[in-house]
């Protein structure tokens, strides 16, 4: 293997990222069969990334070996209301060939990252394929931490759970909005306690109540609500999705799930799931798929339990914004 020189990835080189993206996905594929889906060819997977080009702020470096590309790494620059100005490392946003080392992600990083500083992007965020620990080992080397899992279950391999709640759970109709509206705290609360610490900022608490109402008007949500004497206990909803790199063939997305913290340990959620997957196999799903914070202790371990499997995780680094003045590229520090 020879030298790597680091240059701007720009959509000339789609063609040669489109390639090295097929064969991580295909790796990828035979760690976890379900993602072997029909996303998983060169014409999809090149107008994936030329969407990605023409729609989106894109800054990313490749790595060439005499004009071959070896890896890439390109960010989306993004601002929003919650991570204000940010880098987001989409899951096909890196690959690297297979005979290269971790190391070639840690280099890529290294030059990619001076970019994004210099678009006032301290806060970087990146979705990591988990078949080739590659990937991870390298992130994890530097200094990401993981935030957010994402898992898959497969609907057939689903285990029903005994001893659950004795509850009615039914689908939530347009005369329950207020109802839904009073569970929108449940997740929230989770968020905030201890050790997610996820701030939910008071201005933003009735907006989320309002979207929590809403979801009774979606045609296409299923919303499950459990249901004690006359008490609503938790709530699961279900929304249909359109497969990608990261998501299975006839798979629907449990998009959120909350039970009281006073009904924990009754087996609400055990119940709520039983019934979730028997009407979504009922409906010809064959796969579910969720995300949970890592640091919120309830998720993390209620749905391994149920049978999702981590496919990815959203990693996050969030780097001091005063490198951009102190640091000894500054001409206002004198070295002696």
């Amino acid at each position: 293997m020879g030298k790597c020189e680091y240059k701007t990835i720009s959509m000339n080189d789609i063609p040669a990222m489109a390639k090295l993206l097929i064969n991580r996905q295909s790796f990828e594929g035979e760690v976890y069969p379900f993602l072997n889906n029909n996303c998983l060819n060169t014409e999809h997977i090149t107008n994936m990334l030329e969407n990605l080009f023409v729609h989106n702020n894109v800054n990313g470096v490749g790595a060439f070996i005499k004009d071959d590309l070896v890896g890439y790494i390109i960010g989306v620059i993004k601002i929003d209301t919650v991570r204000g100005r940010h880098i987001w490392v989409p899951y096909e946003g890196m690959a690297i060939r297979k005979d290269q080392s971790s190391e070639l992600i840690r280099n890529l990083y290294t030059e990619v990252s001076v970019a994004w500083l210099e678009q006032g992007c301290f806060m970087h965020y990146t979705i990591i394929p988990l078949g080739n620990q590659a990937y991870y080992d390298a992130y994890l080397r530097l200094s990401f931490s993981i935030q957010q899992v994402h898992g898959v279950m497969n609907i057939g391999d689903y285990k029903p759970f005994e001893n659950v709640c004795n509850a009615e759970i039914r689908v939530a109709n347009k005369m329950d909005s207020e109802m839904m509206g009073k569970m929108s705290r449940i997740i929230q609360s989770y968020q905030n306690a201890a050790p997610t610490f996820e701030p939910v900022f008071p201005e933003v608490v009735m907006s989320i109540k309002a979207s929590y109402k809403s979801i009774v008007e979606d045609n296409d949500d299923t919303c499950l609500v459990a249901i004690k004497d006359g008490q609503e206990l938790g709530f699961q909803k279900y929304y249909p999705i359109n497969s990608d790199l990261m998501t299975p063939e006839h798979a629907i997305e449990l998009t959120i799930a909350g039970t009281y913290s006073s009904q924990m340990g009754r087996g609400v959620g055990k119940e709520l799931m039983n019934e979730g997957c028997r009407r979504m196999k009922e409906a010809g799903y064959e796969n579910i798929i969720t995300d949970w914070r890592i640091t919120n202790l309830a998720a993390s371990t209620f749905w391994p339990k149920c049978g999702f499997k981590p496919v990815a995780y959203r990693m996050v680094r969030y780097i001091n914004s005063d490198i951009a003045w102190a640091n000894f590229n500054n001409p206002s520090i004198e070295l002696l």
